[in-house]
């Protein structure tokens, strides 16, 4: 790798850090008001959505398109949203989690929204809530990239169907290890761009290969 690579990435990295920060601040000053959003109901998929852009109108959140990942580019960075009602696994269709994302010519750094809710009735109201860097689920960018989906065309008896290759995958929610509100992060200096970030832990994840992967937790001294 080349010293103006190296540079690009590491600039790259920052500015990331930087946005997934503001956005957390941003989601914990709406939880100091509100520490339990209505999230969820049944046959609306947009409440999480429409919660967690309200107040990012000045950072032009924008979508690469309806079932595309991530969910949300936000000056760059891509932000995919999950909501689920236990701590177990979280379903990824289709894309393999990881701390980067790539949809054609573009890509950058990701980072994932996990929302665990309460359900009553049929409303869900939020319970644990975390910014997550994608790194957490995989680190290996190349790999999960390479794992595409394809498909057949003129399939079947008279060539005119098309069998889809439509790959699923499945991987621990981090809300296993904590509970609350927290921000993720590979990064230990986190309060050097916000001061309301408390680092309270971090999580040793070992891959398959033996190495060991630090992962910070953060809290918000709003709540």
């Amino acid at each position: 790798m080349t010293e103006d690579r190296a540079h690009y990435l590491l600039h790259k990295e920052a500015h990331a850090v930087q946005i997934a920060i503001d956005v957390f601040h941003r989601s914990c000053i709406k939880l100091q008001r509100h520490r339990n959003p209505n999230i969820y109901m049944k046959g609306n998929d947009e409440l999480l959505s429409d919660w967690f852009t309200d107040g990012l109108e000045d950072l032009d959140p924008s979508t690469l398109g309806a079932n595309e990942h991530p969910d949300y580019l936000i000056r760059g960075v891509g932000f995919e949203l999950k909501s689920l009602r236990g701590k177990g696994q979280i379903q990824f269709n289709s894309t393999i989690p990881c701390g980067g994302f790539k949809h054609g010519d573009l890509e950058g750094e990701c980072y994932y929204v996990i929302a665990r809710y309460t359900q009553e009735r049929q409303y869900g109201y939020l319970a644990d809530y975390t910014i997550v860097d994608g790194d957490y689920f995989n680190h290996n960018r190349e790999w999960a990239f390479a794992h595409a989906n394809t498909q057949e065309r003129e399939f079947g008896d008279y060539s005119d169907g098309v069998c889809r290759h439509r790959k699923m995958y499945s991987f621990p929610s981090p809300h296993r290890e904590f509970s609350g509100v927290a921000l993720i992060s590979k990064y230990n200096h986190l309060n050097q761009y916000n001061r309301n970030l408390t680092l309270e832990h971090n999580i040793n994840r070992m891959d398959k290969n033996g190495q060991v992967h630090v992962f910070y937790i953060y809290r918000h001294n709003f709540l």
